[in-house]
């Protein structure tokens, strides 16, 4: 029964019963109730009108959305619609799962559910050399050419090809965390024939980062932080372009935290501060067993700070910083060298395509970081007697690149570094079987084209000068060109 069938029974029982007291009730009473019914019929009749407008509307929604679906498909919605409706469905679900299947591919897969990354550098080199150098791939000394030998040599390698893996972790109590280690194949040659061009893969670097707004906080392997820059090229990537001639590197494992200010909307200050393992430039005595070297027969850390400053320069931003540097190496039999360095670096954009770059320090006992081409001390007797005094290598050196960037895909760069450990300390050693380099100075010229996004390539020209130690100049000529693909 319909409501409004409800509503009539409800109100006819209610008369009746009304009908049924009238012969007891008095005439207002009546009056009354005959005006209730009157309000109750009113109300019936506007419960009817809204009935009917509501029916009104609902049938003019379906009368619309019957429409839309019509102009929609073009005409009536037609089993055959539906049935290509589906084929689009399965054919769109097909080529999902085809880029799922690809990506699922390509994906670097982790143990864990952060994200990973790989990236690196496949890198071919070729070169020439005119004269005779302490190695022929990246060459950093000219050295005497042996009587009969031709004096000069050509070849190729891929040992300076990269691999990096980065991982992107959690947020621990506040900070982002991210690993990376990066690894190539200038650890060393295997001993089969023609083993050069088999080069053992080696660790480079290394990094585990905390970084909150303000400070970050690095435990990694990587050139000494108080001397962050190197020349750029792609034909020295295996050693920097001015090791031995300027610039300060090993990779070094290191503790560093960082603090920034933001002082402006166009200044900003950082100051680095942290510990580095003390090497002082010595080989490993053995294949297998870590034996320590002086530095860290000291028991003692390297320490070391940095503070810099980037500021702008119209719309890019300038460098410049300074470092310094102690750490105390023992060389038994109470002969103690405190090491030190004192560094100033800078990276100053000339305009929109030039850009000057560079280093320079000074110090004592930097053979580690291969500053005094590798002489961190002399003995002025055998080292292994008791009466030997060791004298710790003063030395000084730097480099500065000048960079043109003629369009965003090509660059040429030029830059000169020289290496001078102090002849006076040099002059004491009496050990005759060690040879120590008393200058080495370098001059480099690269083009470097970017004919694609990933794809590099390179022209590299390198003179070397070296004063060996008995006074003698030797000149060595390197021409490298590489290409690489970046991925």
């Amino acid at each position: 029964m319909t409501r409004p069938g409800i509503a009539l029974l409800g109100l006819f029982v209610w008369t009746s019963s009304l009908a049924a007291q009238q012969t007891t009730s008095p005439s207002a009473d009546m009056q009354k109730l005959q005006a209730e019914v009157e309000q109750l019929t009113s109300a019936l009749q506007s419960m009817r009108s809204e009935v009917q407008s509501c029916r009104d509307e609902i049938h003019s929604l379906r009368t619309e959305l019957e429409a839309a679906k019509s102009a929609q498909s073009g005409g009536p919605v037609a089993e055959t619609d539906v049935t290509h409706a589906v084929s689009d469905l399965r054919e769109d679900q097909a080529v999902t799962d085809s880029r799922v299947a690809t990506l699922y591919q390509t994906k670097v897969e982790s143990g864990s559910k952060y994200r990973v990354r790989l990236s690196g550098l496949a890198l071919f080199n070729t070169f020439v050399n005119r004269g005779t150098v302490n190695t022929t791939s990246v060459p950093n000394l000219a050295l005497p050419t042996l009587e009969g030998q031709p004096g000069g040599s050509i070849g190729g390698t891929f040992r300076q090809t990269l691999f990096t893996l980065q991982a992107f972790g959690p947020e621990v109590g506040g900070a982002r965390t991210s690993a990376s280690v990066q690894f190539g194949f200038y650890g060393g040659f295997t001993r089969t024939l023609d083993g050069y061009v088999q080069g053992l893969a080696s660790l480079r670097t290394a990094d585990i980062a905390f970084d909150w707004s303000k400070w970050s906080l690095n435990f990694m392997q990587d050139k000494p932080f108080i001397s962050p820059l190197s020349p750029t090229t792609l034909a020295a990537i295996g050693t920097p372009e001015f090791a031995y001639s300027g610039d300060l590197w090993t990779w070094t494992p290191q503790i560093v935290a960082e603090r920034t200010w933001q002082v402006s909307e166009t200044v900003k200050s950082h100051l680095q501060f942290g510990f580095l393992d003390p090497f002082n430039g010595e080989l490993p005595a053995g294949f297998y067993l870590r034996q320590p070297e002086a530095g860290e027969l000291s028991r003692t850390p390297g320490i070391a700070a940095r503070p810099s400053l980037d500021f702008s320069i119209g719309s890019q931003i300038a460098t410049i910083g300074a470092g310094g540097y102690f750490a105390r190496q023992n060389y038994g039999y109470g002969h103690v060298i405190d090491a030190w360095a004192a560094t100033l670096d800078w990276n100053l954009p000339l305009g929109e395509r030039w850009a000057l770059s560079g280093e320079l320090h000074r110090g004592l006992g930097l053979g580690g970081m291969w500053g005094a081409i590798g002489t961190s001390v002399v003995y002025t007797a055998p080292e292994n007697s008791s009466y030997a005094r060791v004298v710790g290598v003063n030395t000084v050196g730097g480099w500065s690149q000048l960079k043109f960037k003629a369009t965003e895909k090509w660059e040429v760069n030029g830059a000169f570094g020289e290496e001078s450990p102090f002849a006076a300390d040099l002059l004491q050693n009496t050990d005759p079987t060690y040879q120590p380099v008393l200058r080495n100075w370098t001059t480099m010229v690269n083009v470097i084209d970017h004919p694609r996004s990933n794809l590099l390539l390179s022209l590299e020209y390198r003179h070397l000068n070296t004063v060996l130690f008995s006074g003698q100049t030797r000149t060595a000529e390197h021409i490298n060109l590489g290409v690489g693909v970046a991925f």
